[in-house]
């Protein structure tokens, strides 16, 4: 169960397709709950909906407090009581909430899995879910930076955490040759010299990327090669353009809107940057880790567990276009440091964060829980 569209593009969205497509056909029968109505456009996700085990259902949400929470709680606990799931998991608020409230059924466990570090929760949510956690079997997160934030703000007991990391196909984002390198690179029409930072995140406020254009304007001011790829779309897109026009970069940044064919843009950029100011554990990150790509990203939740500082990236402060502009620079004009740390960052991925791996992890943890292990 989740508060967005199963379909969408985002980081919590790919890893429950990622999930639920992965997880043995055979032995799993899988309802996917979206407390929202929107269809994404085009054919982004479409092979869920030809995976057998699988079926979706919508169940539009505005407010959990509202008529329309009431009338999904009534629906939830007659699809629990038909069904008869042994698991119920929920992801973000509105999700979390009306499972925490649903009917304990015996034999069945619950399951909340914490995408982000609760950036979006008022004080009062989160004293309302010191008095809710305690309905959850275990409170699953990606990064161990969130269930410490979780124990702090939320009063949750460690007994009732696990930590299972985002895991990448390593197949599909893979470093790419050197033809394949130019090729992405001659179809955005950039040089095969040029300096390209990339950044993939929806454009909201929470991303700041305010803070990536001041810095890059920096950076383009000592190295003219420089060039930045923003690939995605949201509300904050008018003030982005609006900022480009102003500080004069219009040539230098392509603003790439959605894109569904991210490990092709991948090969075309020379290292990810991501200056958040609140972060889970970014699926952006892990892809371009993936592709032998150093990156470089605030130093807030689950950036700290994937960057090692001077390893495979480099980490700064948040809310600090200063200290984000110094790091580029740096990296701009250290090819052998990015090349080493690329290096360093696909082999981190390839031993610690498969898709496989994330998968047998939940698939554990289901039967452990269940007692069928």
């Amino acid at each position: 169960m989740t508060d967005t569209p199963v379909l969408a593009p985002g980081g919590s969205e790919r890893f429950l397709q990622n999930l639920a497509t992965r997880l043995p056909a055979d032995a799993y029968r899988i309802t996917l709950v979206q407390l929202h109505e929107q269809q994404m456009p085009g054919n982004h996700g479409r092979h869920l909906l030809t995976q057998p085990h699988l079926r979706m259902c919508s169940l539009p949400v505005k407010a959990v407090y509202d008529r329309s929470g009431l009338r999904a709680w009534r629906e939830l606990s007659a699809m629990l009581r038909t069904e008869r799931f042994d698991v119920v998991q929920s992801q973000h608020e509105k999700a979390d909430v009306l499972n925490a409230l649903l009917p304990r059924v015996p034999g069945t466990v619950y399951i909340s899995n914490r995408r982000d570090m609760g950036f979006k929760k008022s004080p009062k949510l989160q004293h309302a879910f010191r008095w809710l956690n305690p309905r959850f079997d275990t409170v699953v997160a990606p990064a161990r930076q969130i269930l410490s934030g979780l124990a702090e703000c939320e009063a949750l007991d460690p007994l009732r955490m696990t930590w299972i990391p985002n895991g990448v196909d390593t197949r599909h984002y893979a470093p790419a040759p050197l033809q394949r390198r130019l090729d992405a690179r001659a179809v955005l029409g950039l040089h095969a010299n040029a300096i390209v930072f990339g950044c993939v995140a929806r454009i909201t406020p929470v991303k700041r990327h305010v803070d990536l254009l001041d810095a890059f304007a920096s950076v383009r001011r000592n190295v003219p090669q420089a060039r930045l790829l923003l690939v995605g779309d949201g509300p904050g897109l008018p003030e982005v353009q609006a900022k480009i026009a102003e500080l004069g970069l219009s040539e230098d940044i392509h603003l790439l809107s959605f894109r569904d064919d991210v490990a092709e843009l991948l090969p075309a950029m020379d290292a990810l940057v991501l200056c958040s100011s609140s972060e889970g554990m970014s699926n952006a990150i892990l892809e371009a880790m993936s592709c032998g790509l150093p990156v470089v990203a605030t130093a807030v939740g689950g950036n700290l567990h994937l960057v090692q500082h001077e390893q495979t990236g480099l980490l700064v402060p948040p809310l600090d276009p200063i200290s984000l502009a110094a790091a580029l620079q740096w990296l701009a004009q250290s090819p052998h440091a990015r090349r080493r740390m690329g290096l360093a960052a696909r082999a981190r991925i390839e031993r610690e964060f498969s898709l496989d791996a994330m998968v047998l992890a939940f698939d554990r943890l289901y039967r452990r829980l269940l007692g069928r292990e």
